[in-house]
């Protein structure tokens, strides 16, 4: 009966180390979970984002909050208006239009071939 009494014994023991180790990862598990939660709460949050922007006629880099209803903006630097496009969408068969302020359209692959 000894022997049998010692591999309870063991057996007993290694069943609290396996629910301390499970109680110990169970807490890591939570901790993960929350840096899980905030890195989705900073990722898909509507606060915050910005637009970065460079100036086509000066050159300037600035900066504006994400506001899909504005359709243009104001380069603070050379005061020229810039149109913007939330879409991302650009239609290849067209190209540029030609309409933003000063501009004279981007395709002048026309011109080139005359010359």
């Amino acid at each position: 009966m000894n022997d049998l009494e010692q591999q309870i014994a063991k057996l007993l023991k290694e069943m609290q180390e396996i629910k301390s180790n499970q109680k110990i990862i169970a807490e890591k598990i939570d901790k993960m979970q929350q840096v899980i939660s905030h890195i989705e709460n900073d990722i898909y949050s509507n606060e915050g984002y910005d637009f970065e922007i460079v100036c086509p006629y000066c050159e300037y880099e600035f900066v504006i909050d994400v506001d899909e209803d504005r359709k243009e903006v104001e380069c603070p630097e050379c005061n020229n208006i810039i149109e913007i496009d939330w879409s991302g969408d650009f239609d290849e068969e067209d190209g540029c239009s030609g309409h933003c302020h000063g501009c004279i359209g981007c395709d002048d692959s026309d011109e080139d071939d005359d010359m």
